[in-house]
């Protein structure tokens, strides 16, 4: 006699499958939220805790105003922009962009003629400055003697005089050109850092005073240019910090401190600029970054820093939800003294460790404010 297994094993799938739909039929539904004028509770284990998140109120100074325009710029203390004080052509570059240099090192040299000509100048200055010494100590000794008159002694101590100076000034001319060997002329900086620009290349032909063929400076500090409202400038002061952020590192945060305030206000903006100083030891940051900058000073005004996230309106006033624990979640009216671009700094509703609803509070007061 033949056995019918796959009959038997199909009806007892279909046997369990009923089973397990009645056993889904019984299971309870999940319990509403409970609702009062300013609280919603939800059982332990409720599927709408899962999509709240908790973040801790912290309490610290107010900021000046909210998030304000800036820009990463060089440290001019620290930056030498090299040009060329004569027309040469260039022999050598030395120096590339990124290169570390010393101060005084030679990044390019220019055979430049006016170099020469300062040379030579400076050594007719010399002989000329020596048969100027002769003849003066001669016409001292004539003059003793009486073979000559004393007017002739003065105009020796004159011609003299004369060349001395005329030795000096060619050289300091030569000195301010930076001496070199022969034409050449090296082009240096006055401080030591890295070479941020490059604008030269062998062969090529510069006039005096030409745009900064080299820009050298420390990029390990930077200056912070932030445009302040004129009507919250009079809370900043020197020495405070300065809180920013970049586009390029998002989860980055840096500071600095305050080390000048403008003393005009740009007509056209309404706004003061202010200038802080920030260390970039990584390199990191890079002059001309655009950054989102907040002023903090401790002139004695607190708040409560929030994410943006947890704030929402209801009517004309600013809310939160606090958690107090056992799935309930209190709604808080609260004032917001300063709003920035990812947070809110909150002068009244909360105190300093207070439990909140980050992201997620959007859906829970939808769920709080429903039928």
């Amino acid at each position: 006699m033949t056995r019918s297994f796959p009959l038997r094993s199909g009806a007892s799938l279909a046997v369990l499958m009923l089973l397990a739909a009645c056993g889904a039929a019984d299971a309870p539904p999940p319990k509403a939220p409970k609702k009062s004028p300013d609280m919603i509770s939800y059982a332990p284990g409720s599927p709408e805790l899962d999509s709240l998140q908790l973040v801790t109120a912290s309490s610290g100074p107010l900021p000046v105003s909210a998030d304000l325009n800036a820009r990463i710029v060089l440290d001019e203390a620290r930056t030498s922009r090299v040009g060329a004080p004569v027309a040469g052509r260039v022999t050598r570059v030395l120096a590339d962009i990124g290169q570390a240099v010393r101060a005084g090192q030679p990044l390019a040299y220019l055979d430049a003629p006016d170099v020469g000509q300062s040379r030579a100048d400076l050594l007719t200055a010399q002989a000329q400055r020596n048969l100027k010494a002769r003849e003066m100590e001669r016409s001292r000794m004539l003059f003793a003697g009486g073979a000559i008159a004393r007017r002739d002694v003065d105009a020796a101590e004159a011609d003299a005089a004369s060349a001395s100076a005329e030795l000096e000034r060619a050289s300091l001319r030569l000195r301010n050109l930076g001496g070199g060997s022969g034409d050449a002329l090296p082009l240096t900086s006055s401080v030591g850092g890295y070479v941020i620009d490059r604008q030269i290349n062998p062969g090529q032909q510069i006039s005096a005073g030409q745009s900064p063929l080299y820009t050298v400076s420390d990029p390990r500090h930077l200056w912070v240019n932030v445009d302040v409202p004129e009507d919250s400038v009079g809370r900043v002061r020197v020495g405070e910090r300065i809180e920013f952020d970049v586009p390029a590192y998002p989860d980055r945060h840096f500071s600095g401190t305050v080390t000048q305030i403008g003393l005009a206000v740009d007509p056209a903006t309404r706004r003061v600029q202010v200038r802080a100083e920030a260390d970039n030891p990584d390199l990191a940051l890079k002059p001309e970054m655009y950054a989102r900058a907040r002023l903090t000073t401790d002139d004695g005004r607190r708040a409560i820093k929030v994410p943006n996230a947890a704030i929402f309106e209801s009517g004309m006033k600013n809310y939160v939800f606090r958690a107090e624990g056992g799935g309930r979640f209190r709604r808080v009216a609260v004032e917001v003294g300063e709003r920035g671009d990812a947070y809110s700094y909150v002068i009244a509703g909360l105190r300093n460790g207070d439990h909140i609803v980050g992201e997620g509070a959007l859906l829970l007061n939808a769920q709080f404010s429903g039928d």
